[in-house]
């Protein structure tokens, strides 16, 4: 294997795939979701972002970093609407300067519940 598999127990059972995989001093993190409170019905965009940062949080750490390791962001919104709660919360994770990010509106995740998924890229020290 090319990649060193991270376990993170923090974060709810991948399906066919790895949350966190780690080269050298690369950390890639799946796209996190909010799958507690998509599974409550709750579809208040706030709450969804603070859980899915918490889990981005909770993946770099696992694999040895920060917050601040984090270089990249990927961003997946299903309503455009949403994205006053990632910058709400992105501050309470992140402190300047911000990683790099990239924004986008999707018809659908694959689970229709739910309705944020961010993933992340670390250079670790």
């Amino acid at each position: 294997m090319g990649f060193e598999v991270v376990d993170v127990p923090d974060l709810p059972p991948p399906g066919q795939f790895t949350h966190v995989v780690k080269k050298g001093k690369m950390v890639f993190i799946s796209g996190q979701t909010a799958n507690p409170e998509a599974e409550a019905g709750n579809l208040e965009p706030g709450p969804h972002a603070e859980r899915v940062f918490s889990y981005l949080k909770s993946a770099v750490e696992a694999a040895g970093g920060d917050m601040s390791d984090i270089v990249k962001i990927n961003i997946f919104l299903t309503d455009l609407s949403q994205f006053p709660a990632i910058l709400e919360w992105r501050p309470k994770f992140f402190k300047e300067p911000y990683p790099a990010a990239t924004c986008l509106v999707v018809n659908s995740m694959v689970q229709r519940e739910l309705i944020m998924e961010i993933e992340a890229i670390a250079i670790l020290d």
